[in-house]
């Protein structure tokens, strides 16, 4: 089942989640994975909800005195499945090093969540190679089972076109790599200027998609579940 992922990140007022998350859960979604991310601040409002969760970011260490962050520990108390790793708009912004990404990459998975792990921000596959070599060395396969990886370009990320070629390209190194050093295949997603008109061929290539601004329309989702 292909997983469509809904990044928020800092999008929607209260009010606006409020009604989001109403509608979204009238949905009848049966064909497709669904794995939300609203903001930080509104998770707590999906606690009991029957949409699948995700966090955009955390802090690597457990609970403690760490003002203004969230642990892996408070994420677990709120039911929530899923994080996400290494967005390029973090780097870009320096929120978030390489040395960063890679621990929380590690703790993320050792902590048992699904955790999907942004690479290529820069569309350099040298550099692309060197990702990979330098967030999964030391992985075993146990934590493996819990990855997944995104190939999301920082110029593809709002309002370009999808280039299926680039990413077919990037599928295939990620791939050869992953067999390569661990002798299997984990879900490869790509992100970047998502939209009804280009998911669906997406989707053939891939095995999910990471939808940025797009999906804080509601009706954005429900045409597309609708088409899919």
């Amino acid at each position: 089942m292909k997983k469509i992922i809904l990044n928020h990140k800092s999008y929607l007022k209260y009010e606006e989640i409020i009604t989001y998350k109403e509608e979204l859960e009238k949905l009848d979604i049966k064909n497709i994975d669904l794995i939300l991310m609203p903001n930080i601040a509104y998770l707590s409002l999906f606690k009991n909800s029957k949409i699948t969760i995700g966090s955009q970011n955390f802090y690597s260490y457990n609970l403690g005195a760490y003002t203004g962050e969230t642990s892996l520990e408070i994420l677990k108390s709120l039911n929530i499945k899923y994080t996400l790793v290494g967005h390029p708009e973090r780097l870009n912004l320096k929120l978030d090093t390489y040395e960063e990404i890679k621990d929380k990459l590690y703790r993320s998975l050792n902590s048992g969540f699904k955790t999907i792990l942004c690479v290529g921000h820069d569309e350099n596959y040298k550099i692309l190679k060197k990702e990979l070599k330098y967030y999964l060395k030391g992985l075993d396969q146990k934590s493996l089972e819990n990855l997944l990886i995104t190939y999301e370009p920082s110029s593809k990320i709002e309002g370009e076109i999808v280039n299926l070629k680039e990413i077919l390209f990037a599928k295939t190194l990620i791939n050869d790599y992953i067999e390569k050093h661990f002798n299997k295949t984990i879900p490869f997603l790509y992100g970047g200027s998502i939209n009804i008109n280009n998911i669906k061929e997406v989707l053939e290539i891939t095995d999910g998609v990471l939808i940025g601004k797009y999906s804080i329309d509601i009706e954005n989702i429900k045409k597309i579940i609708e088409k899919l």
